[in-house]
């Protein structure tokens, strides 16, 4: 990598930030629903009654109320609005990229970005259909999301690669679908809620019921409702790594696709698919993401750059059974490992760091062989090592192995943590 930072200007530089905006789209829908929710509970608990005779206690209703009715609304509204808007507005500017991290130049501002601040980047092509030049969209802490118009698709790969988070060295998790769908969900399901909700406090305000319970299970049924609605309306996450890619919907939907499993890329011009399966059996078809043209487009590109780059070999180096704990216990296999390294010297041995490297960078080889030249690669000690186990686990989806490969990468890999990558 060249020690000469990388100079781009760009005719439009944006910051968003639409998992936060999304975040507060669900916090104000959960508060509209659940707030008239808790007034329910409490009037079920003491009685209508008797909250009327207490004042603090009407007091507490009146205010639930105007959290619920007034200003949760307002909350999503913000959301909305944050998830959309540029902070500062979209303008002309300068990237500057080297090995540190990225400079962006704004308005006559510097922003100094470091490069453990940069989660992952893509480039989104041009197409006729949006009508947009190439972009480099960067994936910062806390959802924060750059994106910034270059002159060319090359220059925008440079970046990627000038950061060093490029489809080798960092994985990226995007996000599919609209951040608009919490408060689409909110402004569909609003009159639903409202006729459900006014049931149970309409029976407490007319009727005085003795049997307060099922008016009070009827409420929070509706309440659970409206929360796995929203939960199933959040926007699905796709990470894709160097092992395989994983596909998050709404946390009731998490699956796990090795890219040795993936037969086929199929993109469309709103929708990506993979055909997946074994070898000589049929494929399942499974819809990835959906977004607009550019988004398809770059997510299929690193999809498939990923798979190309993924393995070394068909079978790997012929070291890498040696360095799987399948059959041993746990400290049976370090000193196995021990073993192997100090046979005959680790310089003159068979087992070459090289090739222990080769085993760590080789997604499609099993995950206890990778572990094992971690290990390996710890145990000698060798200077560059800890980096490139590091590296290795960046690119890593598997959320898994990535944890395991940074334990490994300081020596402090246990048997939990083995256990559950490979189980």
């Amino acid at each position: 990598m060249s020690a000469e930072p990388l100079v781009v200007a760009s005719s439009s530089i944006e910051h968003r930030r639409p998992r936060l905006g999304g975040w507060l789209m669900r916090a104000g829908f959960g508060g509209f629903v659940g707030f008239p929710g808790l007034i329910v509970t409490i009037l079920a608990i003491v009685g209508p009654e008797t909250a009327d005779a207490s004042v603090p206690l009407s007091v507490l209703i009146f205010f639930l109320a105007g959290l619920g009715l007034l200003v949760a609304p307002f909350v999503s509204i913000a959301g909305a609005v944050l998830a959309a808007l540029s902070l500062p507005l979209r303008n002309v500017g300068v990237l500057r990229a080297d090995g540190q991290g990225l400079v962006v130049v704004q308005g006559g501002k510097e922003r100094h970005l470091a490069r453990s601040a940069i989660e992952g980047g893509i480039v989104l092509p041009g197409t006729l259909l949006d009508g947009k030049r190439p972009r480099v969209e960067l994936y910062l802490r806390r959802g924060v999301v750059l994106t910034a118009e270059v002159p060319d698709g090359i220059a925008a790969h440079r970046i990627l690669d000038r950061l060093g988070i490029d489809v080798s060295r960092r994985r990226v998790a995007v996000l599919s679908g609209s951040a608009y769908r919490p408060l689409a969900t909110g402004c569909l399901s609003l009159p639903v809620v409202c006729f459900l909700l006014a049931i149970p406090l309409g029976y407490f305000i007319t009727e005085y019921p003795s049997a307060d319970w099922p008016v009070l299970v009827f409420a929070w049924a509706v309440m659970l409702t409206m929360f796995f609605i929203v939960r199933l309306a959040r926007p699905r996450e796709i990470i894709v790594g160097s092992d395989g890619l994983r596909i998050r919907r709404g946390g009731f939907d998490d699956r796990w696709i090795p890219h040795s499993r993936v037969c086929t890329v199929e993109e469309q011009p709103r929708s990506l698919f993979l055909v997946v399966g074994e070898a000589g059996r049929p494929g399942e078809r499974v819809e990835v993401a959906t977004g607009d043209p550019s988004f398809i487009l770059a997510l299929a590109g690193r999809l498939r750059l990923a798979i190309a780059l993924g393995s070394n070999g068909a079978d790997g180096p012929p070291v890498g059974a040696e360095l799987d704990p399948a059959g041993k216990s746990f400290t049976e296999w370090k000193d196995k490992l021990q073993s192997l390294l100090l046979h005959a010297g680790y310089r003159k041995s068979a087992v070459t760091y090289e090739e222990l490297v080769a085993v760590v960078d080789d997604p499609d080889l099993p995950p206890g062989q990778r572990l094992g030249a971690a290990m390996a690669i710890g145990i000698a000690k060798h200077p560059d090592g800890r980096e490139r186990i590091r590296v290795a686990a960046e690119a890593c989806a598997d959320d898994a192995m990535k944890y395991a490969l940074e334990e490994a990468a300081e020596g402090e890999l246990d048997e939990r943590t083995l256990r559950r990558v490979l189980d």
